[in-house]
């Protein structure tokens, strides 16, 4: 039998009618609306895709100063009402407003907002917005009013769309009729929403503008006057309450005993070829970030964290932002970036110290990006003050992102940083930074690139960058043109003095007067811009990248070296950026990848409440991995569900499986600020929270998982070629597409798709001649509606619906359903998962170091869900969190069938939230048994066999 052959085995009739929650609400069809205030600021109306129509008050006082309301709101039997209260931007003045909504019909809502101001005034505009949501998009509408009809396009651009205007009406994707009519005529201007004008240019006093309007929607709405009104979703009187520390005695799913003691023991980590050895074999890291005063905290934390994090199979954290500047941002001295604060100091070395003992490794990550720098500091940047000013900014000046790799100056500063650290000796050690083998990767600077959109800020910013830079860029052209008649020959007339409007001069670009300058960003380069807005300038533009990557490996080059004068012969990483796509994206790749390790950050989730992952394979954090180098190891130093989102548990499933098993990764550092050396005792008190139940309590089975190396990497890989100097003259062998909200990217191409990252290896190969990229086909590993790994042993089910997909894990030790069920039954070999629930990750996975689920005599069941804190309230559509809620955090229990099939024999017993024995069992038949979070109240249960 093939070895993708019955990884999943449909089974929908014999749960038909059992799957609860999240897939029953998804799974039903047509328009059915909710509409609901968020805040008392703005009325919603949602549909199951999500946004459908929203209405607000929006002000800008003169010259567009924006205005921002607060707002009481109340309940009048079934209607809402908000008293919304601001102070116009630029004037001062005073301005009220009531917004009435409350129901006309089952299809109708009466919507009213009345303003007043204190006394005359300006302004610019105050509107009531309306904005349409996905399902209008690119639809056509009309407005009627004294001019007749006026059509009209979602979203609505910008300009005057109407006067006199008596009713709109819209078509949605489903060609369904939404009305919106005018008790009187209104005037309508847009910028993307329509602003239904209350007051244009003046409003005084004695006036109070009014709109009263009736939206009709296609179908019943139900209308709930506060959040207290909004139902919670069924089952939710069955979530627990969290109450473990993870720091109880007595814990079985510990995972303590696998990591091996001191860090380093064995000496360093090192890089051959695309892996991390330690000692003769590889390692995977799983950890975490602390940043700021976080990565030096009081003694009795950091020994609590050793202890904690040691437990949930953590061996590696990434130490961020240590030194951003002094007190809260870190251990530099108010005085200086060079200077360390000593107690801040030795508070940091206790913690590397506490971690060592443990197990656990270290990288270094200094600062944000550039230091921010002190009064002292003038002695190695004169020019300092022309990035800020002190007395504006705390006694601090932070340069500007992608300053560093223009300033020789600020590169000293920060290569003379990081060496007082290595060349420190931790007292808790007795060895340097740079001697200690538990440091394993130096970060050179986070988050920046001189290719980004932020390369021409420090050129705008400081004259003296300016002047330096354009010389040493002309001095650069004059070596490869000769003269400045060659170089208009080659660039074109056009091409110079056209950044006038980015960067003022005083004088006309000439070669001879050092003054053109390397100006440029990612919209520059794009392929799509080259060939078409910035055709007369394209060869500018590209010798602009090139000049710009060799500045920025010449950076990287000269901190390699002093790091390696001061005795350090661990691994370095570069930076863990962005730059954009195709020339400009492979090129600050590369430029990384000649440093060592590559280091990318992702976020995913956000506002979004119920955001996924699953339901497209390779989509979100994991899409990262199509940065991947051949011959370098690969690390995710940032990535995390951000809140509200819910969906967190999928993350350390997905960057586990596919991450660091099938993509065979080397390390993962899940975001955070900090933690108090336990669980979280309530969700949102930061974004990016690893110590929240439904991320960190599914570690036991993830971090058993890949610390074994349960999945096998793909012995295929897919690789994409890049010709580095090809890319200089504007090519490549493929098209990429990389979509990025700043932290949050999404990676993927028309040759190599994300989807690949489900099936196979795929890699970055830089070449040495240019070569086109094939295709590639993702037919053969296309199953029974599954994309089933190379190895076999994962198998991604996408879904048309966003709330949808799942994916299963098979491998000799850890056996594993993870995300969205209708009724599913998972044959796994020796383990088959039935859930009983809508959305959940259960895992079957062997307890011991060496052990498989064949063998084992103990295994581990993990089954985690979501998480909401207490009395927290979501929008009906379940994408929105309208009330953040209290501790203690509630989890979403998870319930299934699990049937091990092994001989012997079974006892199950029931683990308490923190891993230790309840003294109760499972009834057991057959191997067949039944494990409900909401009975047992734990995601955690042992399996015993004789």
């Amino acid at each position: 039998m093939d070895r993708k052959t019955s990884v999943l085995s449909r089974c929908g009739a014999v749960f038909a009618g059992l799957v609860l929650g999240l897939a029953v609400v998804y799974d039903q069809a047509g328009f059915a609306a909710d509409a609901f205030l968020i805040q008392g600021r703005e009325l919603v109306v949602s549909d199951r895709s999500g946004d459908y129509l929203r209405f607000q008050l929006a002000a800008w006082g003169p010259n567009w100063a924006w205005t921002g309301f607060k707002a009481d709101a109340r309940k009048e039997g079934s209607t809402a009402v908000s008293e919304l209260s601001a102070v116009l931007g630029r004037t001062g003045v005073p301005i009220r407003g009531v917004l009435r909504v409350q129901p006309a019909g089952a299809k109708r809502l009466a919507l009213s907002v009345e303003l007043k101001a204190d006394r005359d005034t300006d302004l610019t505009l105050i509107a009531l917005e309306m904005a349409t949501g996905r399902a209008f998009q690119g639809r056509q509408g009309v407005f009627r009013g004294a001019e007749g009809e006026t059509p009209v396009t979602c979203p609505f651009g910008r300009g005057v769309l109407g006067r006199d205007v008596r009713e709109m009406e819209l078509r949605d994707d489903a060609d369904r009729m939404t009305r919106v009519r005018f008790a009187a005529p209104v005037t309508i201007q847009a910028d993307g929403a329509a602003r239904i004008v209350l007051a244009a240019d003046h409003l005084q006093s004695s006036q109070s503008p009014r709109i009263e309007l009736t939206l009709e929607l296609p179908d019943d709405v139900a209308w709930y006057p506060t959040t207290a009104d909004i139902p919670d979703e069924p089952g939710m009187e069955t979530w627990y309450a969290w109450t473990a520390t993870g720091l109880e005695e007595g814990s079985r799913i510990g995972l303590e005993d696998w990591l091996e003691k001191p860090a380093g023991g064995r000496g360093r980590i090192v890089r051959r070829d695309n892996k991390l050895y330690y000692g003769d074999r590889p390692i995977k890291l799983w950890g975490l970030n602390l940043c700021y005063s976080a990565c030096a905290p009081q003694k009795d934390l950091a020994e609590k964290r050793a202890r904690l994090y040691s437990r949930y199979g953590i061996n590696a954290v990434r130490l961020h932002k240590f030194a951003d500047g002094p007190g809260w941002a870190g251990i530099q001295s108010p005085e200086s970036c060079l200077e360390f604060d000593p107690e801040a100091l030795d508070r940091m070395d206790y913690q590397v110290a506490k971690f060592k003992e443990a197990g656990i490794f270290v990288k270094l990550s200094a600062h944000f990006g550039t230091p921010s720098l002190g009064p002292k500091d003038r002695e190695y940047v004169p020019y300092l003050e022309e990035f800020g000013s002190f007395a504006e900014n705390n006694a601090r000046v932070r340069p500007p992102h992608s300053a560093v790799h223009y300033s020789p100056e600020l590169q000293d500063v920060q290569i003379r940083q990081i060496r007082h650290l290595l060349e420190h000796r931790n007292p808790y050690t007795g060895l340097t930074y740079a001697e200690d083998p538990a440091v394993a990767f130096i970060e050179i600077i986070n988050e920046q690139s001189i290719l980004f959109y932020s390369s021409m800020e420090p050129l705008k910013k400081s004259p003296t960058l300016r002047r330096m830079t354009g010389e040493r860029f002309c001095r650069w052209l004059t070596e490869k043109y000769g003269s400045h008649e060659k170089l208009v020959e080659a660039w074109g007339q056009a091409a110079l003095d056209s950044f006038s409007a980015e960067v003022s001069a005083s004088e006309k670009e000439r070669l001879e007067k050092g003054n053109i300058l390397p100006l440029g960003n990612p919209w520059y380069w794009d392929p799509d811009q080259l060939a078409g807005s910035q055709a007369f300038r394209k060869q500018r533009l590209l010798d602009t990248l090139r000049f710009l990557y060799e500045l920025q490996c010449e950076f990287y080059r000269g901190y390699v070296s002093a790091v390696r004068e001061a005795g350090y012969s661990g691994e370095l990483v570069a930076s863990n950026w962005q730059a954009g796509r195709a020339f400009s994206h492979f090129a600050n790749l590369h430029s990384d990848y000649l440093v060592g390790t590559i280091d990318r950050h992702n976020y995913f989730g956000g506002e979004k409440v119920d955001a996924t992952m699953l339901s497209r394979a390779g989509s979100g954090m994991l899409s990262s991995g199509l940065q991947q180098a051949a011959d370098r190891p690969f690390m995710l130093s940032e990535w995390i569900h951000v809140f509200p989102n819910e969906m967190g548990v999928e993350g350390p499933a997905v960057i586990g499986a596919y991450g660091l098993g099938l993509q065979g990764w080397d390390v993962s550092f899940m975001f955070q600020n900090g933690d108090d050396g336990g669980f979280s005792p309530r969700l949102g008190r930061q974004q990016w929270d690893v110590a929240a139940p439904q991320v960190l309590g599914v570690f036991p089975a993830v971090a058993r998982q890949v610390l074994r190396g349960d999945v096998s990497e793909a012995d295929r890989a897919v690789s994409r070629a890049v010709h580095v100097p090809s890319l200089f003259e504007g090519k490549l062998g493929f098209d990429d597409r990389v979509v990025q909200g700043y932290d949050v990217k999404e990676l993927s191409g028309s040759q190599v798709p994300a989807q690949a990252l489900a099936a196979a290896r795929c890699v970055v190969t830089f070449t040495d001649a240019f070569q086109p990229t094939p295709p590639f086909d993702l037919g053969p590993y296309l199953q029974d509606g599954a994309i089933v790994s190379a190895t076999g042993q994962l198998a991604w089910r996408e879904s048309d619906w966003s709330r949808g997909g799942c994916i299963t894990i098979n491998t000799p030790a850890t056996k594993a359903a993870v995300g969205f069920f209708r009724g599913e039954v998972f044959d796994l070999g020796e383990v088959v998962i039935a859930p009983r629930s809508g959305f959940g990750a259960v895992y079957v996975t062997a307890r011991e170091r060496d052990g498989t689920v064949a063998a084992s005599r103990e295994l581990l069941i993990t089954a985690i869900a979501r998480a909401r804190n207490t009395n927290a309230k979501v929008s009906p559509d379940g994408t929105r969190l309208l009330v953040p809620g209290e501790g203690p955090v509630r989890m979403e229990p998870v319930s299934a069938e699990i049937t091990i099939r092994r001989p012997g024999k079974i006892r199950v017993l029931v683990l308490d939230q923190a891993g230790r024995e309840t003294g109760r069992e499972l009834r057991v038949e057959r191997g067949r048994f039944s494990i409900d979070g909401a009975r047992d109240r734990t995601p955690y249960y042992l399996v015993e066999i004789e």
